[in-house]
């Protein structure tokens, strides 16, 4: 049976694809995409962070319920999303593109088609935590800076 979010994005495709290159497509992240995934995040400095794993991949695709996308051409993943649906508002977790598509709309659909799932769902609040040099980027989609601060409380394990 598929899901519901599936169904959703049957419907979100056709909106976002506009352009693409022949054999590229936007679909749902599968933990089978985990090592391909976990290589493209490895190619951005300073974006994998030492403490990640397969594991981290494996809890942020299946926590994400329908909500974690790759952009996938020629069985390449070159693209990634990652967005949690909380209730209140929903979280952008982790967007990340290939240095080499960079620039070519990869992102840009990326996020609108989370954008869209998630107006589907209700949804009236997207947020994210982004490097400062990704600012202009989301400000470009219609982003904007919230009244809230971000802080961070770096939790200490026993490793």
């Amino acid at each position: 049976m598929r899901t519901e979010t599936a169904k959703l994005f049957d419907h979100v495709l056709p909106k976002v694809r506009g352009n693409e290159y022949a054999g590229s497509m936007i679909r749902e992240a599968t933990t089978s995409d985990i090592s391909k995934i976990r290589s493209l995040m490895q190619t951005v400095p300073g974006f994998w962070q030492q403490w990640w794993c397969d594991a981290t991949i494996a809890a942020a695709i299946e926590s994400a319920h329908g909500l974690a996308f790759v952009w996938e051409e020629r069985s390449l993943i070159l693209g990634f999303v990652c967005v949690h649906d909380l209730g209140f508002r929903a979280y952008l977790s982790e967007l990340v593109v290939d240095d080499s598509v960079r620039n070519q709309g990869i992102a840009t659909r990326l996020v609108r088609a989370v954008e869209e799932v998630l107006t589907g769902r209700g949804q009236q609040v997207l947020i994210a935590d982004v490097w400062h040099e990704a600012e202009p980027f989301y400000k470009s989609l219609g982003w904007e800076r919230p009244d809230a601060m971000l802080l961070r409380q770096r939790l200490k394990t026993d490793d």
